[in-house]
């Protein structure tokens, strides 16, 4: 058998079990979305007691889910953080309950950014691609410095072209619509938004 064929059926495989993950990941958040109005939930013991995290190769996660219901919002925030040192993704949904059923679909695409790009924080972590601060996601640090940062910049790379794979979607477009909804997350006047999403866009994976 060719080497080269052999090689591409190996990642094909591996980028189907990556998938897989991801999927799994997301479905196990939307189970509880839709099952639980608020509270803080581990994945994936709180979907199956017989496990712990959730793994693939170089990957080995837990997931703290966190729902909060807010009608001040105009229908769902979401954020997550990646602490290395104790290898958890915090996931955290701020969501109008009015319109609870009716965000799924959209949801689904940020959590699919969301998980993806986490995901990639574990991966850069295992394989030493990044030396990762047990510190990297403090509030106190996010803006420019934090958002531009090689291994942020890497992993909002991947967790983009995730979305923009299942939403069939423009990666571009994407990107300036996450930066404009979530200002008050990324903390950046324009200037620096703008070189920011520039550098997400121009990045060589």
């Amino acid at each position: 058998m060719n080497n080269n064929f052999l090689t591409k059926k190996i990642e094909l495989l591996e980028s189907y079990r990556y998938d897989f993950l991801v999927r799994q990941i997301i479905k196990d958040i939307v189970q509880i979305y839709k099952k639980e109005s608020e509270g803080e939930f581990n994945l994936p013991f709180d979907i199956d007691e017989e496990e712990d995290e959730y793994e693939f190769k170089d990957i080995f996660v837990s997931v703290e889910l966190i729902l909060e219901e807010s009608e001040s919002v105009d229908d769902f925030l979401t954020n997550a953080d990646f602490y290395p040192d104790e290898d958890i993704i915090v996931v955290k949904i701020i969501y109008n309950p009015k319109f609870k059923t009716r965000n799924i679909y959209n949801m689904i695409g940020e959590l699919n950014e969301l998980i993806a790009h986490e995901l990639r924080h574990s991966h850069q972590k295992n394989t030493g691609l990044f030396d990762l601060d047990s510190d990297m996601d403090s509030d106190e640090e996010k803006g420019f410095e934090y958002y531009t940062r090689p291994e942020e910049i890497d992993a909002q790379y991947y967790g983009f072209k995730r979305m923009s794979k299942i939403t069939k979607k423009p990666f571009e477009d994407l990107v300036r619509n996450w930066f404009k909804k979530y200002t008050n997350i990324h903390q950046m006047d324009d200037s620096e938004t703008e070189e920011t999403i520039s550098m997400i866009l121009n990045h060589k994976n």
